[in-house]
């Protein structure tokens, strides 16, 4: 797959990670949420909700994760080291090369700074928009998280280790048991780790204290004044406002393993949820309330819009 990308990825022009646009219908078009995942999925989901045009990619890999950035660039991960990129928002797309054949796991962008890659055995860092990789570490990751406005950059290894990235230097801080997934705010004072139920920093992961919620969760996302939406096991989404309790709700039965939320400055900004068996999870009011949309029919590890609020 990776030394025919661009090929294979022709498939895509007609589509673009952009910020805003229809995306409904047989037709594509950009807008909406971008979901990756298993044997090769990506998908387009329209900020109408409807599902854009099916993307055949020929190629088996899982995808386990992707990250947009700016007006055109977004960067999907996958098995046995794939790594593909657009800097046109989805009219075409190459394969880039990285320092490793792991099993790439998640991504993390800064508006203005690095992009981060991390796997089994692997955490990669370009500055240079993915012309060259430096390898950090190497133990076996499966989340990584950057703050966009800031300089906080965090990120968990299969263990419960949590790292942090900082002068080019890669170090372990501390462990958390059954931790899974980590998100830091845009401003990267506040952190928030997702596993079993939840811990939250606001010194940018320095200290962590537990949130009290009876979950087994997947993936999380945070704003700067600390309003959370985490997802998990059976259906599980938890929602936190600063100073107020978790609260604890089940949409389905289905295992959620991604959650994107476009917007945290309006209060009406879509969301999307995702997981085994491919149904997607929609919100408008910042994850309080869920209604179906449309199921994509394979598995989905991953999801993210380009623009504010981009993982």
């Amino acid at each position: 797959m990776r030394t025919h990308a661009a090929i294979l990825f022709m498939a895509l022009a007609a589509v673009g990670c952009k910020k805003s646009g229809g995306g409904g219908g047989g037709g594509g078009g950009g807008g909406g949420g971008w979901l990756v995942g298993r044997s090769g999925l990506m998908a387009n989901i329209g900020d109408d909700g409807k599902l854009g045009a099916g993307y055949d990619l020929g190629a088996t890999e899982n995808l386990n994760a992707i990250a947009c950035r700016g007006e055109g660039e977004a960067w999907v991960a996958g098995d046995a080291g794939t790594l593909l990129y657009t800097s046109d928002a989805g009219k075409t797309w190459v394969s880039q090369a990285v320092p490793s054949g792991a099993n790439l796991k998640t991504i993390a962008t800064q508006d203005t700074g690095p992009v981060f890659i991390a796997g089994d055995g692997a955490f990669l860092m370009s500055v240079d928009t993915g012309a060259h990789w430096s390898q950090l570490g190497t133990a076996s990751f499966v989340s990584v998280a950057a703050a966009q406005q800031g300089t906080t950059v965090l990120a968990l290894d299969n263990t419960g280790g949590v790292w942090s990235y900082a002068d080019g230097r890669l170090a372990s801080t501390t462990t958390i048991a059954g931790a899974h997934a980590i998100s830091v705010s845009p401003d990267g004072q506040t952190a928030v780790i997702a596993g079993n139920g939840l811990q939250l920093s606001t010194d940018a992961g320095h200290t962590w204290l537990p949130i009290a919620v009876d979950a087994k969760l997947e993936d999380v996302r945070v704003d700067n004044e600390a309003n959370i939406v985490a997802v998990g096991a059976a259906g599980a989404i938890v929602n936190v406002a600063w100073g107020a309790n978790a609260t604890l709700q089940h949409v389905g039965t289905a295992d959620l393993h991604t959650v994107h939320i476009k917007s945290w400055d309006d209060s009406d900004a879509i969301g999307y949820a995702a997981g085994a068996g491919g149904q997607v999870l929609i919100t408008d009011d910042l994850g309080a309330t869920w209604t179906q949309g449309p199921n994509v029919g394979r598995d989905v590890f991953g999801v993210d819009e380009i623009g504010l609020g981009h993982r």
